[in-house]
């Protein structure tokens, strides 16, 4: 599976900075050691976050790090569209900055290969037994896996930067409108959300529907409650 995401440095202002920067580099390493991650294509945001990711360079697995050329901070445009030109067939997960995949039951990779199905995943906190986006679901998803069988037409869609809340609902309906039928088996593919240092931003909500119709998101297709495939 290649993994297609981003990296930057965190710059705050705050003390923490250089610890939530650190976080960001837990999660790049974990995914280049996962014998179910076959590259990682890294949008970066600046030269000074591509040194830092150069610090890796000793590392075993340090040949799975594919820098994306030109610093950007990348809209999901941009992430597709690299998908659709570089990535053509292959299994791919576009997921956040801050996400390491932590368990994978294998045969659901291989699912993919053989259905026109794609999986919207919730995740775990860094203490991997806490994990209320699972547990008490609410239409959060930080992964999504699909093999790349896309028409340009997604595009249109995803004119969007990460980590905008709501995102989820727009990912899930462009992958709906490819023809993918959408799971969340969040039970046998853990991904783990790194983020213990108490830096956020705050964003607005672009989801397609308001935050206040929840009848409406609760009979919509990008409702995808935990499953077990």
């Amino acid at each position: 599976m290649h993994i297609v995401t981003s990296f930057y440095l965190s710059n705050s202002g705050s003390y923490e900075d250089n610890d939530r920067t650190e976080e960001l580099m837990y999660c790049v390493n974990h995914n280049m050691n996962s014998p179910f991650i076959e590259k990682i294509h890294l949008f970066i945001q600046d030269e000074a976050a591509h040194e830092r990711i150069k610090t890796l360079s000793h590392c075993e697995h340090y040949n799975k790090i594919h820098v994306i050329e030109g610093y950007i901070v990348p809209t999901y445009i941009d992430i597709f569209t690299y998908i659709i030109t570089n990535l053509k067939n292959e299994v791919c997960m576009v997921t956040n900055s801050d996400i390491y995949l932590y368990e994978c039951q294998g045969h659901l990779l291989e699912k993919l290969k053989n259905e026109r199905a794609a999986y919207a995943l919730s995740r775990y906190e860094a203490d991997i037994h806490y994990a209320p986006a699972v547990d008490q679901y609410h239409g959060s998803h930080d992964a999504y896996i699909f093999k790349v069988e896309l028409e340009d037409s997604i595009l249109k869609e995803l004119n969007y930067y990460q980590n905008h809340p709501g995102i989820e609902s727009r990912i899930i309906n462009a992958l709906c409108n490819q023809g993918f039928t959408m799971y969340n088996p969040s039970y046998q593919i853990k991904i783990v959300h790194q983020h213990r240092i108490q830096i956020r931003n705050h964003r607005e909500w672009i989801g397609i529907h308001d935050q206040s119709e929840n009848e409406r998101w609760l009979n919509s297709k990008w409702n995808l409650p935990p499953c077990i495939l």
